[in-house]
């Protein structure tokens, strides 16, 4: 059964967090709704404007440019419903220092990321949202972190795809093996060596 973006909004809310229904509603009104085509940017690197989407339908990856060599590197994945923003950046007022790109059509709802932060002071269950939304990120950050030391390439891809399951599928494979910090000609033969200890 279809789900409208109201509700895909309110469902994430509520697994974090209660605030006062009238002001979620009031927070969702506020939306604008947008399709993201795929491989454009929801947020463009050095963007000062700070947007906060909730992506309905669709797969993001948040990256950077290293500025030595241009390289593109992929930070993360996320899949719908979830919300997406620079946080970092916009907490410390800075241009964002990553890009969040639709590797999919994304149906999405917009705000200015002040009318999620604006309503911390207004309602401790939105203040409790922030802060488990922060603590999500931070528990995503410290586990990758530690996975790159403790680690093979081999176990960061099957903890990849026990995390995400078949929906990795859909990622291009030079993303996902930039995810892990290999080359796509590395990913490959990973790939080829755990479908050979299946047979």
């Amino acid at each position: 059964m279809m789900t409208t973006p109201e509700t895909n909004i309110r469902q994430f809310i509520h697994r974090f967090a209660s605030p006062p229904l009238g002001q979620v509603d009031d927070f969702i009104a506020k939306s604008r709704q947008s399709v993201v085509p795929k491989g454009k940017f929801l947020v463009d690197i050095g963007d000062t404007t700070h947007p906060l989407y909730f992506v309905h339908s669709g797969i993001i990856r948040y990256m950077l440019i290293v500025p030595e060599t241009g390289e593109d590197i992929t930070k993360d994945f996320s899949f719908a419903p979830t919300f997406a923003a620079s946080f970092g950046s916009s907490m410390s007022a800075q241009p964002s220092r990553i890009g969040i790109v639709a590797l999919t059509d994304c149906a999405t709802s917009l705000w200015p990321l002040h009318a999620l932060t604006s309503l911390f002071d207004r309602d401790i269950e939105w203040q409790k949202l922030g802060r488990k939304l922060a603590e999500w990120l931070y528990l995503r950050k410290e586990d990758r972190e530690i996975s790159f030391i403790t680690q093979s390439a081999e176990d960061r891809y099957l903890a990849l795809r026990g995390v995400f399951s078949d929906r990795i599928s859909a990622v291009p494979q030079h993303h996902i093996a930039s995810y892990l910090g290999i080359t796509a000609e590395s990913l490959s033969r990973l790939k080829a060596r755990l479908a050979r200890k299946t047979l």
